[in-house]
């Protein structure tokens, strides 16, 4: 037996103990328990972020979203018969909320789920496009300091912005995915590179025109500057400034494709110049917007360690604006045939168009209209942090990680108290919603606050087509479906009264043109006229470029190219 033992396998098992020794060395441990970690992280941003956006009511923009989704996830994918704003969203927020909604059905909370996914994955997008090609402590000295710049949004108005419906924030994750897979080319050039960036453009434009002027048209300035100083029309330079242009073109063709296939209607962008006497006044509108869009405005926090996040975010702003001087200092001052951070320049200048834009156009208004530059926030961070991460690490003091660290987490601290003490809510009207669905009401008209938020709040069981108009209610042509405004197919007995909003339609115009109601319901802001016929025949449309008789009678829509309404009719 002592031979038999000497010349096979041992049979303490010493063996098998060596193999699974082995065995546990090949498992890349770190990397499990790192995936591991980072996920938890991120669901713990997300479950932060959901509760925040449900502090703010769903309104009819984000319920117009959700309705649209909701179409195209049954059968209607190219939103036939609707006519969208001057920003569909189409292949950004409308495909995340029909995924939202494939898992999760139609209700107001979807508006909640999708803002939280995308302010999640913004977050992640600042500190891999911050880190960049940066490893060890530079890289997590990057990704630092922009997460520490994105982390903690306003409560409030600030909610309203990036936390509730579509309104350009979003768009900042294609554009961030696009820098990040330029910057992931350039690392190894490929000729693949201009078509993918072409791609992820049009991806970008085609659900938001703001794109084009922080994405394709800042890109083709980098890549006509750089080509202008090193005194060549070929290579990559020009290669990238070929697809920057060519993905405007591909996104209006797009649209004029899905048009003529009997797609969505989509109205022209919005865009006008201020008279120069209001540019002090949208100067000072524009310092307010990027202060609550940084989280930095003191009237929108109520909670105790309100001021002290909001003076580390008023620092965030402070890093990105330095970041961006230096980076637009650096671009222009960069000598002939020199790389530089290309990445950064497109940020930098970026940010550049989105400001001068706004500033002198007739956009600025209240803090709500800080949604046209708060795209500024994620690409500023991610150039911040790209900056300022770098200079720290090459500054090679040993106090900078313990900083950073205790900056993060105090913010955290305040993150946490964020989410804790907000308050969920219900979308508005929605005690008109209840009423009419608890008392057997299905189809409606209403003011447009009230239309596709009560239908969307009660899951579709009360149908609301929008309306719009001061001495005459008439249907409106703006997120909404022309079938909808049909007497032959549909049967409206109500109306919904804005009364805080007159040029939605008043109960005086409603009753001059409808009549008596049999009966007349309120609840606060909203009144609620029942009536015993069909109030879509004879209602005329509010329909852009000018009214008509009925909807189906409305003007052709036609796609226009971004900044044509500033030299054409």
């Amino acid at each position: 037996m002592s031979a038999l033992r000497e010349v096979g396998a041992p049979d303490d098992g010493s063996a098998a103990v060596r193999r699974l020794g082995g065995l546990t060395r090949r498992v890349p441990w770190r990397r499990v328990l790192g995936a591991a970690g980072l996920l938890l992280v991120v669901l713990v941003l997300f479950a932060g972020y959901l509760r925040m956006s449900r502090s703010r009511p769903v309104n009819a923009d984000g319920a117009s979203n959700a309705l649209q989704a909701w179409d195209m996830l049954h059968g209607n994918p190219l939103l036939s018969g609707w006519t969208v704003t001057d920003v569909s969203f189409y292949t950004t927020e409308l495909v995340e909320y029909l995924l939202v909604e494939l898992f999760y059905g139609l209700r107001a909370d979807v508006v909640h789920v999708a803002a939280a996914v995308t302010y999640t994955l913004t977050v992640l997008l600042v500190a891999v496009v911050a880190r960049g090609s940066a490893t060890g402590r530079e890289g997590w000295l990057r990704a630092g300091v922009g997460v520490a710049i994105v982390l903690v949004p306003s409560p409030d108005i600030g909610y309203t912005v990036v936390l509730l419906s579509p309104d350009h924030f979003g768009t900042g994750v294609p554009l961030l995915v696009t820098w990040l897979v330029l910057e992931r080319g350039l690392r190894k050039p490929s000729r693949w590179l201009p078509y993918a960036v072409l791609v992820l453009l049009t991806w970008a434009q085609l659900g938001d025109p703001l794109a084009m002027f922080i994405g394709a048209a800042p890109l083709a300035g980098v890549c006509l500057l750089r080509m202008w100083r090193d005194r060549t029309w070929r290579g990559l330079d020009a290669h990238l400034l070929i697809a920057a242009v060519s993905s405007v073109f591909m996104t209006y063709l797009a649209l004029v494709l899905i048009r003529l296939a009997g797609g969505f209607g989509i109205h022209p962008p919005i865009a006008k110049f201020a008279p120069l006497s209001d540019l002090l006044t949208h100067l000072r509108v524009t310092g307010e917007a990027l202060a609550l869009n940084f989280g930095g405005h003191f009237g929108m926090w109520d909670h105790p360690l309100g001021w002290p996040v909001a003076l580390l975010n008023l620092c965030g702003l402070a890093v990105a604006a330095w970041a961006f001087g230096v980076a637009l200092s650096r671009l222009v001052r960069r000598p002939a045939n020199t790389a530089g951070d290309r990445v950064a320049d497109v940020l930098a200048v970026a940010i550049l168009v989105n400001l001068l834009a706004f500033v002198v156009s007739t956009q600025p208004g209240d803090l709500l209209t800080a949604r046209q530059v708060v795209v500024v926030l994620p690409l500023g961070a991610a150039l911040g942090g790209r900056l300022l991460g770098t200079y720290l690490h090459g500054a090679a003091r040993p106090r900078t990680v313990p900083v950073l660290a205790g900056v993060l987490a105090v913010l955290s601290i305040g993150w946490g108290v964020s989410a804790a003490v907000a308050t969920p809510v219900r979308p508005e009207a929605h005690q008109a919603a209840e009423w009419l669905a608890a008392n057997g009401h299905t189809y409606g008209l209403g003011s447009y606050w009230a239309a596709n938020t009560t239908t969307l709040y009660t899951r579709g069981k009360v149908h609301v087509a929008p309306v719009a108009g001061l001495e005459r209610i008439a249907g409106y042509r703006w997120e909404s479906r022309e079938d909808w405004y049909d007497p032959a197919r549909r049967d409206a007995r109500f109306v919904i009264i804005d009364l805080s909003e007159a040029h939605y339609g008043t109960v005086d115009s409603a009753l001059a043109q409808f009549g008596q109601p049999v009966t007349r319901q309120d609840f606060g802001r909203w009144a609620v006229l029942v009536y015993d016929r069909n109030l879509l025949v004879g209602l005329p449309a509010f329909c852009e470029p000018r009214p008509a008789a009925s909807m189906a009678q409305c003007p052709y829509l036609r796609p226009r190219m971004p900044m044509s309404t500033l030299f054409f009719k």
